[in-house]
């Protein structure tokens, strides 16, 4: 099944924003998010609810993920082993995470960047101060438009959008429990194995992140997804996003940022 068939309907410039980012999870065989944006925690615990589940330790660590997914992880796990080298998380949180740890990782960004932009003086206490007391979509919003109006960056580092260092609170593909953060993100031989079990990297300079989608790669462009590669450190990394041609039901105006992909 085609992707854009697959995508609730978009009924926001954010919404649309946030599936060019983290769309490419609607392609899972496995339960994909009813809606693009969860609303908060009890929106996020009632999906979540419905799901089938599997929890396992990994690592050293307590994983839970859909059932699925899961499976096709044990499995890259003991294939990795047969090499002589391991697929673990790289935390605690590596898998499924509640709507407020994803709410806490977004503040820290804001928080962070806010004092950031003050201290450089390209934002006034007054900006700062408006931005932090603002309802969370809203805040969502104000953050974007100031990454792409002003190249204001709330990445880590500044100088990426924020959506590719943290999720939008609602938006993170571990809420829909389909995706893992690998220690062995760097490892080339990592990134085959998971994808040979249908994981791969979806989020754009996220290189920790895999999502499940379960399908086998050759599939992937004709789902409308593209893959795009990103070089750090000598290192080719691969990642499997939505291309935005084959996207309907867009608003118009909807602004890209960094992260225009190649069509």
């Amino acid at each position: 099944m085609k992707l854009a068939s697959c995508i609730p309907e978009i009924s926001s410039k954010l919404e649309a924003r946030l599936v060019v980012e983290y769309g490419a999870i609607f392609a899972t065989v496995a339960v994909p998010p009813p809606k693009i944006i969860f609303s908060g925690e009890s929106d996020v615990r009632s999906f979540q609810d419905t799901l089938d589940k599997l929890k396992q330790v990994i690592g050293g660590y307590e994983i839970e993920l859909q059932s699925q997914a899961m499976i096709a992880l044990k499995s890259a796990v003991l294939q990795s082993a047969a090499f002589g080298s391991s697929i673990s998380p790289r935390s605690a949180d590596s898998g499924r995470r509640s709507y407020q740890e994803t709410l806490a990782l977004w503040q820290r960004n804001v928080s962070r960047g806010l004092d950031h932009w003050l201290s450089c003086g390209r934002l006034t206490t007054e900006q700062t101060e408006d931005i932090r007391g603002l309802p969370i979509i809203s805040q969502v919003e104000a953050v974007l438009n100031l990454e792409e109006s002003r190249q204001i960056f709330f990445s880590t580092y500044f100088d990426k959008s924020i959506l590719q260092s943290v999720a939008a609170p609602g938006a993170s593909q571990h809420l829909s429990m389909l995706a893992f953060d690998l220690a062995e993100f760097n490892d080339n031989a990592a990134e085959t194995i998971m994808a040979s079990n249908g994981w791969y990297r979806t989020v754009l300079s996220d290189l920790p992140h895999f999502t499940y989608l379960g399908h086998p790669e050759s599939t992937l462009s004709g789902l409308g997804l593209e893959q795009v590669v990103r070089e750090s450190d000598g290192c080719a990394y691969h990642f499997w996003i939505p291309r935005v041609s084959s996207l309907e039901g867009f608003p118009p105006g909807v602004a890209f940022g960094n992260h225009a992909p190649s069509v």
